[in-house]
């Protein structure tokens, strides 16, 4: 729980007018604004730290007499606030002068109707220096163990019966390894696996319900495979997924590469609409070595727009709007598959099917 600065009361003496009228006269003079209280509290204020947290809130209590309305002014923020009622709360925000400590003046106007009692006070205010987006790291996997994070991954199994895709996910420490810092996904030729009728295996990992996110920039260092038939993929999809299915959802690609789009032409796409009316935007890019060497895949996602990179280097941004389902959470999946709409039907799977992950870093 954050502390709260007790911090000061301020009493306004009563504003006195002094008339002059005839013996008998009937004027009344107009009621003017009276005891006037006015408390500021800088929110997360403490002994150690009485400027506060950093984010320039304050709350400020005003009560008075005779007060109908009151204003009250902030001239280094440029802004103005309003209380109707002769008591009540304000919160106002100090923005200016961030990375420092500031004595703020706080000007504040007691109203009864057009009668008004002026007053300034002060508050020695910390506002911290606003992050830059994409600098805070709030979440990775770097693999730097010797098995997987179920605490954050989940296994899918089977063959999910999606996409024409003729692999089976297992469990399998031959198709999933956490080892020398990078997690490996190795699709296998595997003739009747298991009796299940399916002849090559694979591994499809995820972080639903166990991590999830709205924008941010999103890392991944990976070098894919390039045998014939591989199709892997480094996405996301919307976490609503059971609720609303498959495209409402929102898929995010943050990188595939299939043996029919052509062994390093990487695409990033979206997904989104319904399953009468889909919708899509993708767009790729020769990234050389991509199969032989690590690259960066990453991502810009924001309220307004979703841009990809490789390596550093913008292939495109997408406007995103509160129409699209890019608004909300959601997770991670890592797959391998074989064959399938971009693995193609030439499978010859050797010593080339696996994809090496460095890490996942997700940012502010």
């Amino acid at each position: 729980m954050k502390r709260i600065n007790p911090g000061f009361v301020f009493f306004a003496a009563p504003l006195l007018i002094l008339l002059s009228c005839s013996k008998g006269s009937s004027y009344q003079p107009p009621a003017t604004p009276t005891n006037l209280s006015y408390h500021v509290e800088i929110v997360g204020a403490t002994t150690g730290d009485p400027a506060g947290d950093g984010s320039g809130v304050v709350h400020l209590s005003l009560s008075g007499k005779n007060v109908t309305s009151y204003a009250v002014s902030l001239p280094t923020e440029n802004k103005t606030y309003s209380l109707t009622a002769a008591s009540g709360t304000v919160d106002i925000v100090f923005s200016s002068g961030a990375g420092t400590t500031t004595k703020y003046p706080i000007n504040i106007s007691a109203y009864c109707n057009t009668v008004k009692a002026d007053t300034t006070l002060y508050a020695s205010v910390y506002v911290s220096k606003p992050e830059t987006p994409g600098t805070v790291l709030v979440w990775s996997d770097e693999f730097d163990s010797t098995a997987l994070n179920t605490n954050v991954w989940n296994y899918e199994t089977g063959n999910l019966g999606v996409n024409n895709e003729l692999e089976y996910y297992t469990k399998d420490a031959d198709n999933l390894q956490v080892k020398d810092g990078y997690l490996q996904i190795t699709a296998l030729k595997s003739a009747n696996y298991n009796n299940s009728g399916w002849d090559y295996t694979s591994a499809r990992i995820n972080t639903q319900d166990k991590f999830s996110f709205t924008y941010g920039k999103v890392v991944i260092r990976a070098k894919i495979p390039g045998d014939d038939g591989t199709w892997p993929a480094l996405w996301l999809l919307g976490s609503n997924i059971n609720a609303v299915g498959w495209p409402a959802c929102g898929e995010i690609d943050l990188m595939e590469e299939g043996t029919v789009t052509g062994f390093e032409n990487i695409l990033s796409s979206l997904h989104w609409g319904t399953l009468a009316s889909p919708q899509d935007m993708m767009q790729s890019r020769k990234v050389s070595g991509s199969t032989t060497d690590f690259h960066e895949y990453s991502m810009d996602w924001r309220a307004d727009h979703i841009a990809f990179y490789y390596d550093g280097t913008l292939l495109y941004s997408q406007a995103n709007t509160s129409s699209m389902p890019f608004n909300q959470k959601f997770f991670f999946i890592f797959n391998v598959a074989v064959g399938g709409n971009m693995g193609g039907t030439n499978i010859n799977l050797k010593s080339g099917s696996t994809m090496y992950v460095d890490y996942v870093r997700v940012y502010n």
